[in-house]
């Protein structure tokens, strides 16, 4: 049985998985365009995209998938950019030990970004994008005993 809170939790899953799809695209969709209309060589291009993506991963994740944040803005961009790295850096370590293992490259990426994926979601729902509990806000509006 599902109360408020899980469907709340699944929805949240739910446009993170949609906000990762999108980030994909815009990847390969800035990669691509740059490349080959603007003629910017290849890894500038795949720079410049994943600079993009991750721009708009960071807008959708605080906007669209863990609506009702309350960290300031500033702050959590920076602890978003930083954990984006750590993450990076894992996902490629990971990756690096699995092929390592002699599992092929492309189901080693696929099984890294899998967990990857999962991870990420606890950890920005938990630490980067934290929201406030329902019942927070009643509790600061009630008077406190022994106050004038």
């Amino acid at each position: 049985m599902f109360n408020l809170q899980h469907k709340l939790k699944l929805g949240a899953l739910g446009r993170f998985l949609v906000g990762g799809l999108v980030s994909s695209g815009v990847t390969l969709a800035t990669t691509a365009s740059l490349h080959e209309l603007v003629a910017v060589p290849e890894r500038l291009a795949a720079a410049l995209g994943l600079a993009t993506a991750l721009v708009v991963n960071f807008v959708v994740l605080r906007f669209f998938v863990f609506r009702g944040t309350n960290l300031p803005l500033g702050r959590q961009l920076l602890v978003f950019l930083g954990s984006s790295g750590v993450f990076r850096g894992f996902e490629y370590a990971g990756f690096i030990v699995l092929h390592l293992l002699s599992v092929y490259y492309l189901l080693a990426l696929v099984v890294v970004q899998g967990v990857s994926f999962i991870v990420k979601y606890f950890f920005y729902d938990k630490f980067v994008f934290a929201r406030k509990s329902p019942d927070e806000p009643a509790k600061a509006s009630q008077p406190r005993m022994g106050a004038p």
